[in-house]
């Protein structure tokens, strides 16, 4: 075998094997990234439905407040902060 046949030789084989295998490995060590950016995309861009929310709450306790039915001041968004870690539903993409 001349040193041009083992060198194309190697070559095939490298990047028969080696081409998938760097792709699995970038597959899984970039996973994790790409999954923790779209959580916390998620919790920057509150959805619509999660401010109605947040105001029907808002407009319950002002009404509890007005009629004296509640025991206690519960602390507003504004003095706790946002929360760290928003729960959200586990979508498809998230349980492989």
């Amino acid at each position: 075998m001349s040193e041009t046949e083992a060198f194309v030789t190697v070559m095939v084989v490298g990047m028969t094997l080696g081409i998938p295998i760097l792709g699995l490995t970038l597959r899984f060590s970039l996973k994790p990234l790409a999954e923790a950016y779209i959580r916390m995309r998620e919790a920057q861009l509150a959805s619509p439905q999660v401010e109605l929310l947040r105001e029907r709450v808002a407009y319950l306790e002002r009404e509890l407040e007005r009629r004296g039915l509640m025991d206690r001041q519960l602390p507003t968004i504004s003095q706790v902060g946002v929360p760290e870690y928003l729960p959200t539903q586990m979508k498809d993409r998230e349980r492989s």
